[in-house]
């Protein structure tokens, strides 16, 4: 998308963190911004953070698991404005614990919000926005635990993994939907998502209040959301699939792919070995 002033900009988890940064980035570059949360108070406080920059905006309640209130989310934003030209699946929420000790209600929760979340804002709005004439992008908001793993966020990481995997794929049917798509993958953002338990629903155990502090206080140290945002915004002008926001991620990802790399090694060898390439067994 090269021009996005006067487009209608969507942000899921738009009243705090990485979704309030991405609201302002996009307001500053004079897009109308219709915000999604499920803390009405968090989405009205960002609404009138816009409003007065002089911005567009409209915050309403959102829960991403619900798909029936999503897709009344999304009709009140097309009565509102129209249109959308940029949708941004970015709600998403997290718990700490070893792979043994993960509860039922915990994946539950964790997939639920990150990719399900994802999934239902695709349904609601992707079939309207193939629809309009223009140019059009999504963002999903994954994460670098969403490119490799990491020790004690098993259900956080196959959300995030999942959600690369989706941007990959609408990123390869774009000459079919006419609909750009980036998958941003950030690394440590100050944002309160450790405390994202606050409101955790009640079928997958209600409101968790603790937090782990020593994760809190890496997570306060940061990048600040908004430059997260204006980065986003970028990629979305320079239509990148992928979005990292830090470099000493890269070590990281670098580790993962050498991994897989070796063991297609190993199945090159294999191959030269087995009878049917003359090789020894």
């Amino acid at each position: 998308m090269k021009e996005l002033a006067g487009k209608v900009a969507v942000v899921t988890g738009g009243g705090s963190g990485i979704g309030r940064g991405m609201a302002h980035a996009f307001a500053e570059a004079g897009m109308k911004v219709a915000i999604g949360d499920i803390e009405p108070a968090a989405g009205d406080r960002v609404r009138a953070e816009l409003a007065e920059m002089g911005v567009e905006a409209i915050a309403l309640p959102l829960d991403v698991v619900d798909m029936p209130a999503v897709a009344r989310f999304a009709d009140r934003i097309y009565d509102r404005f129209g249109a959308v030209h940029l949708l941004c699946n970015n709600a998403g929420v997290v718990t700490f614990d070893l792979m043994d000790h993960i509860s039922d209600a915990d994946w539950r929760w964790v997939i639920g919000v990150n990719l399900e979340g994802v999934v239902n804002g695709l349904q609601a709005f992707l079939p309207r926005m193939k629809a309009q004439d223009g140019e059009k992008h999504i963002v999903n908001t994954a994460s670098i635990a969403g490119i490799a793993p990491h020790r004690g966020l098993a259900p956080y990481v196959a959300s995030k993994y999942a959600v690369v995997g989706i941007s990959e794929t609408l990123h390869a049917e774009r000459a079919d939907l006419g609909i750009g798509c980036s998958v941003l993958c950030p690394g440590n953002v100050d944002t309160q998502i450790v405390a994202s338990g606050r409101n955790r629903q009640d079928a997958v155990g209600g409101p968790d209040r603790r937090v782990n502090q020593e994760v809190q206080e890496q997570i306060s140290r940061g990048m600040n959301p908004l430059e997260v945002g204006r980065i986003v915004r970028q990629a979305v002008i320079d239509d990148d699939l992928y979005i990292f926001t830090h470099r000493d991620t890269r070590e990281t990802a670098q580790n993962r792919f050498d991994a897989i790399m070796a063991a297609y090694d190993k199945c090159e060898e294999r191959s030269r070995r087995s009878p049917a390439h003359g090789g020894d067994r």
